[in-house]
């Protein structure tokens, strides 16, 4: 089966014409789209955007516990619960980037990391790219120094207490709680 063979690829939208209506690097780049859809239809002005790809990091030390975090994210408004994340730098690979975030949001370092998902955060306009990793036997090696925008408190979790805030509202953002869900998922798979 060819690329063009493939049963996305009978799906996808062609693009007919594409203009750049917003660059902010780092964060944010919208497009304006006329596209064809697998039916014929044409859509005049789809919105399009892009967003860096991040990195999070459900991390695990030997006693069971996990690293979250608490941060104040301008999205919502308020201060969300969350895991070690961040975006990843142009031309940096999303392990070396996952290594990174959780060194500086929490000093912790893993023995061993293991990509669990990649996901798109929205998948009518695109934006970011995440991916999702599970890190075990954590150590702390440093004190957390992640020069981000927000103070970052790195605190010590149970699994179910994690669980807990992703209904009680605690965890405040998709990503977040995907990254939360599939660690949760990993962990009733896995013996630490």
């Amino acid at each position: 089966m060819t690329k063009s063979d493939s049963p996305a690829s009978a799906h996808a939208w062609k693009v007919l014409r594409e203009r750049l209506i917003l660059d902010r690097p780092p964060w944010l780049r919208v497009y304006e789209q006329d596209v064809q859809l697998p039916d014929g239809r044409i859509v005049t002005d789809y919105l399009r955007a892009e967003a860096p790809s991040y990195v999070a990091v459900f991390g695990v030390r030997p006693d069971g516990l996990v690293v979250a975090i608490e941060e104040y994210k301008h999205g919502p408004g308020r201060v969300v619960l969350k895991v070690p994340a961040g975006m990843m730098d142009p031309g940096e690979d999303a392990l070396a980037a996952a290594r990174r975030e959780l060194l500086e949001e929490t000093g912790y370092e893993a023995e061993a990391f293991r990509l669990l998902a990649v996901t798109h955060d929205d998948g009518n306009r695109g934006m970011s790219v995440g991916h999702h990793f599970l890190a075990t036997g954590l150590r702390q090696v440093a004190e957390p120094d992640a020069g981000d925008l927000a103070e970052v408190k790195p605190m010590l979790m149970t699994a179910a207490s994690l669980r807990e805030a992703l209904f009680d509202g605690r965890v405040g953002t998709t990503g977040a709680a995907a990254s939360i869900m599939f660690g949760l998922c990993a962990l009733s798979q896995i013996d630490l």
